[in-house]
């Protein structure tokens, strides 16, 4: 398996060894969710629906009190390239030290690098560990909207590769991406490098096209250098910058 999640300070996990990771006590208004549950009631949700989990990576981070993972997805029906450059996919973040909520987003992993595109929002899910945390109520309302998202998604994500870039509206993408603070300046280099340097792209084929499929996948292999909280949320806003919101 590739280590996508696999980030300084963080921890590969398998699913087999989430339940051995402890859950805090609940609070009358707050209830944390076990990892190992949360995973096991959405692949319920997604195989109900006759969505089948291809691949799956894990990562905790904060002494195990924050999950992140990947689900590489094979989706019935689905539409354009999916299959064939990249499956969809579904990002998955949850914390039990209340620092954010568990959040689901609509996603795609290409497949010459395991990198990832995100949506530019997180249409499927975002919840708070309330009190009213209903487990697999809020996950089969999440599901139906992740795959109702998934053939919009799908047509955004093909539209890239038919967006031809020139290398002055390629370097006006690059120039936003860093000025609206999007990506970090230490990835600049990465970036730039990555994308506009030939002599690399025989190794990357993902990013030899000269349009907004090359680029973004540039962009999201400097991506994977990062923890996995930052990693998250860069993804899903480069994933605005590329006109991959929700509909």
């Amino acid at each position: 398996m590739s280590g996508t999640l696999i980030y300084k300070n963080s921890e590969f996990v398998t699913r087999e060894q989430l339940p051995s990771i402890p859950t805090p006590v609940p609070t009358a208004t707050w209830r944390p969710i076990a990892h190992y549950d949360l995973v096991e009631a959405l692949d319920r949700q997604l195989a109900v629906r006759d969505i089948r989990i291809a691949k799956e990576e894990f990562a905790l981070a904060h002494n195990g009190l924050r999950l992140f993972g990947v689900l590489e997805l094979t989706v019935p029906g689905a539409n354009g390239r999916s299959g064939i450059d990249y499956n969809f996919a579904m990002g998955i973040r949850t914390a039990n030290d209340q620092s954010f909520a568990t959040q689901l987003v609509a996603g795609a992993r290409v497949f010459v690098c395991s990198n990832l595109a995100f949506s530019g929002d997180l249409i499927a899910m975002n919840r708070k560990h309330t009190a009213k945390f209903d487990l697999n109520a809020d996950l089969s309302r999440a599901v139906d909207r992740f795959e109702h998202h998934l053939a919009t998604f799908g047509g955004k994500f093909d539209g890239l590769q038919s967006r031809h870039l020139r290398d002055w509206e390629a370097k006006e993408l690059i120039f936003d991406a860093f000025s609206r603070g999007i990506l970090p300046i230490r990835l600049f280099d990465a970036v730039a490098r990555t994308y506009f340097d030939p002599r690399g792209h025989e190794a990357m084929p993902d990013v030899a096209p000269r349009n907004a499929w090359g680029l973004h996948n540039a962009m999201t292999r400097a991506i994977k250098q990062l923890s996995p909280a930052s990693a998250f949320q860069t993804t899903t806003r480069l994933g605005a910058l590329f006109g991959l919101m929700a509909a």
